[in-house]
């Protein structure tokens, strides 16, 4: 007869499981650590667990409501309801099902349950030693064995991933497995030397004198790894304003001798546009200047050129040199540069040549003097009219009004020097009429006199960009028309600057966490860290 044992539980919900914290505990690996549950409430008593756990009366179900009589299959268990005793709500008998074979089963969970052969000590002794040779040992066996074999350095790699705590970057992926390209001291983090061993040409963020006294983020040093952060996949230079804010918050001066002056963020708190203007009476040098002074009035660039916008943005057209209208626009001198960023500059022999023409000899009309010095506009006249007197140039090319040599005649050295005093005397007349009487040159130029007389020309000095230190790029603005940003219909002056204020950018442009139909920008957005390949720092940083 079998043995029956009873066990009374007090509460309303009851756990069915293999787990030990089950009030209903069922011994076997088939069974789930929390099975199923059994919920008593006023209206009667319900089991519940997860679809296709629980058998109830021949049927898969996860839930059902309990009578007596039913029986629940749970692994190799039967549950079954009978006539609860009075004072009990639910009385339920678990037995072995017959149907299921337990022997083997049995015997597994006995296996299972054994406990191990070596005690916890050792065995916590054999875990921390294995970590230790599979996470230290391992990784660095290539170093222990100096010139160790291919094989040996593999399995080094190899094993050094485990101490790999997220992908590379893009930039860094080409030597993903090779930690010493980046670690180059063991357990040493790496440092701004280790970086610089690779990025031997990476700029400074200015002049490092000006940083010398001046420390980053309230004591630590200015380092590569403040702002990339590497193993987290991507790109390394992380965009965040508040990085930017840490210096430039306006709390702290941002290098020795400078004004704090608040930026961070371009929507609220950003100051308005300085510009980078080339100083005329310091050759090599920027001067930068506000967009507005003290009044109000926008500055004047001294380029010492001459050019009216007006005129040239005429929409019945510009006089050509055979008084030939042509119709201009700001794409017939402005040329995008590579990468469409920067405008390549405007030269007299790309661009105003079309219109403005350098004869200086009505009888030859295809040669025109040089663009360029004054001395090299002398030589040349000399040359062709010296030419011209000792018939060395073919006829169609002789100067009108210069009595030529007889071809094949034996020049005396009488005749050659009175040859190179009249091409001399011509080469003057026509230097003359360029820059005086005709004003070809100072059409475009200030001309003017030396105090020993002789003829000089105001050195030009255009500004290449006049917001160098920010990353502009003119293709992705391709889509608005030019005078949208440039408004230049109505200057007739060379020192007219054209530049729109922080204001007109604004029109688009909100800060880092802007809401359309303005474009979100951050500092990343305008602003290169390390200021890009172009030489401006050093003019802009000349001495006052």
């Amino acid at each position: 007869m079998a043995k029956r044992e009873e066990r009374r539980l007090t509460g309303n919900v009851f756990q069915i499981g293999r787990g030990a914290q089950c009030q209903i505990h069922l011994p076997d690996t088939r069974v789930a650590l929390v099975h199923a549950r059994l919920v008593l409430g006023e209206h009667g008593s319900v089991i519940e667990a997860d679809r296709h756990r629980i058998v109830y009366n021949d049927r898969e179900v996860s839930g059902a409501e309990l009578r007596v009589g039913d029986h629940i299959e749970i692994g190799p268990y039967v549950l079954s309801v009978e006539t609860a005793p009075p004072g009990v709500a639910l009385a339920i008998a678990v037995r072995v099902s017959k149907r299921v074979s337990t022997s083997g089963t049995r015997a597994l969970y006995r296996a299972l349950l054994r406990g191990p052969r070596l005690s916890k000590r050792r065995l916590s002794y054999l875990v921390f030693f294995g970590v230790l040779v599979l996470c230290l040992a391992a990784p660095i066996a290539d170093r222990l064995a100096g010139d160790g074999s291919t094989l040996t350095r593999a399995l080094a790699l190899g094993a050094m991933q485990a101490w790999n705590p997220g992908p590379l970057s893009r930039a860094h992926a080409v030597f993903g497995r090779d930690c010493q390209s980046c670690h180059v001291r063991p357990f040493v983090a790496v440092a701004a030397e280790d970086c610089l061993g690779c990025h031997r040409s990476i700029r400074a963020h200015g002049p490092k004198e000006a940083f010398r006294a001046v420390s980053f983020a309230a004591g630590a040093d200015l380092t590569c790894m403040q702002c990339h952060h590497e193993h987290q996949g991507g790109v390394m230079a992380s965009r965040s304003p508040q990085i930017c804010a840490q210096c430039h918050g306006g709390a702290r001066p941002v290098a020795a001798g400078a004004q704090p002056i608040k930026a961070t963020d371009f929507a609220s708190d950003h100051p308005g546009f300085r510009l980078a203007l080339v100083d005329p009476a310091r050759p090599g040098a920027l001067r930068r200047v506000a967009q507005r002074d003290a009044s109000g009035a926008p500055p004047q660039e001294q380029s010492n050129l001459k050019f009216n916008h007006t005129l040239h943005l005429d929409p019945r057209g510009v006089r050509g040199p055979r008084e030939a209208r042509t119709a201009l626009n700001c794409a017939s001198c402005h040329e995008p540069g590579e990468g469409g960023s920067r405008m390549r500059p405007v030269s007299m022999e790309r661009h105003c040549a079309r219109c403005h023409s350098l004869q200086f000899e009505p009888g030859s009309a295809a040669r025109q003097v040089p663009h360029g010095s004054l001395e090299q506009v002398r030589t040349m006249l000399r040359e062709f009219y010296a030419r011209s007197v000792l018939a060395d140039a073919p006829a169609a090319q002789n100067a009108r009004g210069v009595e030529r040599v007889r071809p094949g005649a034996v020049v005396s050295p009488e005749e050659r020097r009175e040859a190179a005093r009249l091409a001399d005397e011509k080469a003057s007349r026509a230097l003359r009429e360029l820059l005086e009487t005709r004003k070809v040159c100072s059409t475009c130029h200030y001309v003017g006199r030396t105090a020993r007389g002789d003829w000089q020309i105001a050195p030009v000095a255009i500004s290449a960009s006049w917001m160098p230190g920010a990353s502009f790029d003119h293709a992705r603005h391709a889509t608005e028309p030019c005078i949208t940003c440039h408004e230049v219909r109505s200057s007739r002056r060379a020192e007219d600057i054209a530049m729109p204020d922080i204001a007109r950018c604004r029109d688009c442009h909100g800060g880092a966490a802007a809401t359309p139909p303005k474009v979100a920008s951050d500092c990343a957005s305008c602003h290169r860290f390390h200021g890009g390949s172009s030489a401006w720092r050093e003019l802009a940083h000349a001495p006052e």
